[in-house]
């Protein structure tokens, strides 16, 4: 008789030993398939979380360990600015696919009209971040077209871009936002002109105000916020009562032309305020640098950070994940560790089973032997019973598993979550992508994906392969001789 139709009837016949071994591989199949489930979804978040929050490094002064002031920490007064060269060397690593830096500089206006958010105007509760004083933040940027617009944190609506020549001249030209631009009635083409004005806070009573200078800049075109326009639609009640409107003041313009202002703006305001210190005359930069994916910037901050001077640090957009990275990455390792138990206890379990049922087969074993079958055979045989029954215990397991694997997350979750939503209450601010319990609960769904069965699959019939190996070399181990006598 063939061996293939022997082990299709020795599964059949001995129905109460084939259902203990589907009973067995079926309760650890579970545990095994409910794991791997839980593990790729939480590499799910994290993926999908990352890619949202997209592959931008910037270079910033750690002011909260200037604020920490620990011993050997950096004092403000130390902290020199970043070198061009550093910059541009750091911008050649094969992580970065284009990089900026950025001169930055913000300008007291008098009768130009900054724009001020305002969903309820009798909203008490509302708070303004710096909406003490009449602001605009120019931006400076070496490219044609800032990273922001490469990002899509802003989308240009109206316009162009810079042209070469302007950024080769740093002629005075800008884009501007579409509510700062209704605000002042301003469209592409215009000549905006900034009415400055110099403050001093020095003498303790109320600041003193001169007439500044006058900055006429040539609107190229206007752009959108994308990023604040989906965080105010999901904006809430955790997030409402803080806004920051410094995006839609700002003003993206030529590096060159913000440097010529920059240092108008310092010696008009030593002339005005000749016992006022100036501040430095140094340029400080903020670089920006876009990564070809998320996954780079955890290998960019370790290697940057050491070319830094003192007193910096790399930030990067995925470190937003950190807050629910946690609770995701703590699931993610309990779920492996049940993985490597349930297969291990597998091994072990199966084996053993397996075992007691060949030495209750030994006769039946040895005249197969002695009539000739070839002990290849034989090991087929139990190898080909042992698939029909883990398969098809698997493939159950594969939809019951999955269920518990859902269950088991979500109540694991449900107390871990409230943590990293305190949290991001602590660290959220408007321009950013907002990480929250819907973002969280729309990335991490534990379903049927191909990768799911393979892996569970893989794992499973690589498991069975395994158990088998003790009852193979036991069968081995068959003397016909001996077992006939």
């Amino acid at each position: 008789m063939n061996y293939m139709k022997r082990a299709w009837l020795s599964v059949t016949r001995k129905r109460g030993k084939s259902a203990i071994l589907f009973a067995v591989i079926l309760i650890l199949g579970n545990v095994i398939a409910g794991a791997i489930a839980v593990n790729q979804s939480t590499q799910n978040v994290e993926k999908q979380i990352k890619n949202q929050l997209g592959s931008l490094a910037t270079i910033d002064i750690d002011y909260e360990a200037l604020m920490a002031n620990s011993e050997g920490g950096a004092s403000m007064e130390e902290i020199q600015p970043l070198p061009e060269e550093l910059i541009k060397q750091i911008g050649e690593r094969s992580e970065v696919k284009q990089y900026d830096y950025l001169r930055e500089a913000s300008i007291a206006v008098e009768n130009f009209k900054p724009y001020r958010f305002s969903p309820q105007e009798d909203d008490d509760n509302v708070m303004i971040v710096g909406g003490m004083l009449s602001l605009i933040h120019l931006a400076g940027t070496n490219l044609l077209k800032p990273l922001d617009f490469e990002e899509g944190t802003v989308n240009l609506t109206q316009g162009r871009f810079f042209t070469e020549e302007e950024q080769r001249t740093g002629k005075r030209v800008g884009l501007i936002s579409e509510e700062l631009a209704q605000e002042n009635g301003l469209v592409v083409g215009d000549t905006m002109v900034l009415d400055g004005q110099f403050i001093d806070y020095s003498s303790g009573e109320e600041p003193e105000k001169q007439k500044g200078n006058d900055y006429p800049i040539e609107i190229v075109g206007i752009f959108k916020n994308t990023n604040l326009e989906k965080a105010n639609e999901k904006n809430d009640n955790s997030s409402s009562s803080f806004f920051d409107d410094s995006p839609f003041n700002r003003i993206y313009m030529p590096n060159d032309a913000v440097k010529t202002i920059v240092e108008e703006e310092r010696v008009g305001r030593q002339a005005a305020f000749p016992a006022t210190d100036p501040g430095s005359d140094e340029d400080f930069f903020t670089p920006q640098f876009i990564l070809n994916q998320p996954e780079d910037a955890e290998q960019f901050k370790q290697e940057v950070t050491p070319l830094l001077p003192n007193g910096y640090k790399v930030n990067a957009s995925t470190d937003e994940y950190d807050r629910v990275g946690t609770s995701m990455n703590r699931l993610s390792q309990i779920s492996s560790y049940v993985v490597v138990i349930a297969v291990i206890a597998s091994l072990i379990i199966i084996s053993l089973i397996i075992v007691l049922f060949t030495r209750d087969r030994k006769y039946e074993l040895g005249i197969y032997l002695s009539l000739g079958e070839r002990r290849k055979y034989v090991f087929a045989q139990i190898v080909i019973e042992l698939l029909l029954i883990g398969i098809s215990a698997m493939l159950i397991s594969l939809v019951t598993g999955n269920m518990l694997g859902k269950m088991v997350s979500e109540s694991l979750l449900a107390s871990s979550m409230l943590e990293a939503n305190q949290a991001g209450m602590e660290q959220f601010f408007v321009g950013a992508p907002k990480i929250d319990q819907a973002t969280i609960n729309e990335a991490f769904r534990v379903q049927y994906t191909l990768s799911y069965v393979i892996a569970f699959l893989a794992t499973g019939i690589v498991t069975i392969l395994l158990s088998a190996v003790v009852p193979l070399l036991y069968i081995l181990r068959l003397n016909p001789k001996k077992i006939m006598l």
